[in-house]
């Protein structure tokens, strides 16, 4: 007779069929941050070009942060993208406690930055002698901006999402179920520090540059948004990384 811990062992450890699962999940992230500073920059002035009265004349061709997008046309993609990068990262399971732990925390600030919006205006924001009209948010009416406290929950939110996804790639990515390494799964280590490494440089200069540089100067450079862009973008790579779409070894692997 075959008895009940018969049956159930090796239930705990992950089949081929969760695998697959937890690399299609890793891509899907990956591919949603990649995307996202592109669709939003290229989709708002696809948007402008078509609805010509949606857009001051003169307007910049990019705006000066990722987040300052939710004040354009294109608010439903970046709010969306976010809410789903939060979705798959909350439903994200590792195969360890602090796997999960370390998603969590990212999703749930993902939601923060998407409900929270940042105070930074848009270019189509900006004065043109007529009252401000912009979507009304979750703190706000249409005419009137967010308490300054959104903001603030904005910027911590993001911080600490960055800072989360990047201890994800530098501490926990580059763990191994198997007890020797294969050559590609160290490559896909050197991919992991590389992207950790990025993201945190990047989220460094863009705390320095908004406390010291000014908004002027930001506006200007665009500084903000080309960080930001590495950053995601980097952690994008990190997870399609994850998945082996880079660099796979010949059989499953973690």
């Amino acid at each position: 007779m075959i008895s009940l811990n018969e049956i159930t062992v090796g239930l705990k450890e992950p089949t081929g069929s969760d695998v697959i699962h937890l690399r299609t999940l890793r891509k899907v992230i990956g591919l949603v941050a990649v995307g996202l500073a592109p669709v939003l920059a290229i989709g708002e002035n696809i948007r402008d070009a078509l609805l010509p009265h949606a857009s001051r004349p003169g307007r910049e061709i990019l705006e000066g942060s990722i987040s300052a997008y939710f004040h354009t046309g294109m608010r439903e993609a970046f709010v969306g993208s976010l809410c789903a990068i939060a979705v798959f990262l909350m439903c994200y399971k590792g195969y360890e406690k602090r796997d999960n732990i370390a998603a969590n925390i990212a999703g749930f600030c993902a939601f923060l930055v998407a409900f929270f919006p940042t105070r930074e205006r848009s270019q189509e924001a900006a004065d043109t002698g007529v009252p401000l009209v912009d979507s009304a948010t979750l703190f706000s009416t249409a005419n009137a901006p967010d308490p300054a406290y959104v903001g603030y929950v904005h910027f911590i939110s993001a911080a600490i999402l960055f800072a989360t996804l990047a201890v994800m790639s530098l501490f926990l990515f580059t763990l191994s179920t198997k007890p020797v390494k294969t050559e590609e799964k160290k490559t896909r280590n050197k991919v992991y520090v590389a992207c950790g490494v990025t993201i945190l440089v990047c989220v460094v200069f863009i705390i320095i540059g908004k406390f010291s540089l000014g908004q002027e100067f930001s506006e200007q450079t665009k500084f903000v948004f080309w960080l930001e862009t590495i950053a995601v973008t980097a952690f994008g790579i990190s997870w399609l990384t994850k998945a082996e779409v880079f660099f796979p070894d010949s059989e499953v692997t973690q």
